[in-house]
């Protein structure tokens, strides 16, 4: 059966589609598009295809982005490690740093025992040009390394310097090594330091006074050892008529270490020497006591260094003791040259021996 075009169909139809049914009863369907819908696919099958396109130009850089994130991410952890891990260098070399500058602080001492000039160098200022503008948050940390690594060449340095000039000093010179006094009169970690050296006010003093020594605070009968070779000078109780000063120290101990030195061990209980005897480094003198005018156990200790002038001035004893750790000691080294005040002068006699085997004046009770 021939169909007919409806009657109804437009102008403009640019293309017509007909559906017949199998059946001769059926309708045919018309389907008709037209010039502007032909327009309208057109453009949108144009731009799907220009989005196409579009996404497939941008896919490889999407996925470059996509792993370069990933990667990112992955140098940031591997560089919070690497900045934990310098930030322990830094820790470690600040440690170090702090063991350097001991190494030399105990060079130095040894030297202001010997009277020698302090270890030059290691004293490497800290400041330095201004620092570039920091490009990663561990500029910082890395600057106080390469100070702290400079530092620390520098102090071995001297320390290198200050022990080959000890060592060439104790070789050319090795009465001068025994007779220096370079240890703690005292043994172990039962006494405690009381009262330090210097100007302050004495026990029975209505005023402030100059403590020509170091108190030593231990239980008595601790043993007094002889901190180098010498020969006693004294041992016994200097009388009253002699020096008043002198006779508050109870029963007192001189030791002679060569001509340039004399130690003083003051309030011993019962003494071990005589005046005359030989002694070596680490021989019992006395032991500890409360005699004189003290008020509890300790011992008194002082050292006198013969200057220049040919007197025998008072010295900081904690500089000689060399095997001990006392606070503070870059500030004793930096006063170690300090004059003295107005200081109690030796009674006469007391630096040579009054002869061999003899004592003192018999000890009296406190």
């Amino acid at each position: 059966m021939k169909s007919q075009r409806p009657p109804a169909a437009a102008a403009d139809t640019a293309i017509e589609v007909q559906v017949h049914p199998a059946g001769s009863a059926g309708r045919v369907r018309y389907f008709r598009l037209t010039r502007r819908h032909l327009t309208f696919w057109a453009l949108l099958g144009f731009a799907y295809v220009l989005l196409l396109a579009a996404a497939l130009g941008l896919a490889p850089g999407v996925i470059a982005g996509w792993l370069g994130s990933e990667e990112y991410r992955g140098l940031t952890a591997e560089r919070a490690r690497q900045g934990e891990r310098l930030l322990a260098l830094v820790g470690h070399l600040e440690q170090l740093r702090g063991s350097s500058e001991d190494l030399l602080l105990r060079v130095r001492m040894v030297s202001a025992a010997y009277d020698l000039p302090p270890a030059a160098g290691g004293a490497a200022r800290d400041e330095a040009a201004p620092p570039a503008p920091a490009e990663s948050i561990y500029d910082g940390a890395v600057r106080q390394g390469e100070r702290s690594r400079a530092r620390i060449r520098g102090q071995l340095g001297a320390v290198e310097a200050g022990v080959a000039a000890l060592r060439a000093f104790e070789t050319v010179h090795p009465d001068l090594v025994r007779d220096t006094p370079a240890a703690c009169p005292l043994r172990g970690d039962r006494h405690v330091l009381s009262a330090p050296y210097g100007r302050q006010r004495g026990a029975f003093a209505p005023g402030p006074g100059f403590h020509a020594g170091v108190d030593l605070a231990a239980p008595r009968g601790t043993p007094i050892l002889a901190p180098a070779d010498g020969t006693v000078t004294f041992a016994g109780r200097v009388p009253l008529a002699r020096s008043p000063a002198w006779w508050r120290y109870g029963n007192l101990v001189a030791v002679a270490h060569g001509d340039r030195y004399l130690t003083l061990y003051g309030h011993c209980d019962d003494l071990k020497v005589a005046a005359g005897q030989t002694v070596h480094r680490g021989e019992l003198l006395a032991v500890v006591g409360s005699s004189g005018w003290s008020l509890s156990p300790h011992l008194h200790y002082e050292i006198r260094r013969r200057g220049d002038s040919g007197a025998l001035a008072p010295v900081n004893p904690l500089i000689y003791i060399l095997d001990r750790r006392w606070p503070e000691e870059e500030r004793l080294l930096a006063r170690a040259q300090d004059p003295p005040a107005t200081y109690e002068p030796l009674p006469p006699g007391l630096d040579r021996p009054s002869g061999p085997g003899r004592r003192g004046q018999a000890r009296v009770a406190p």
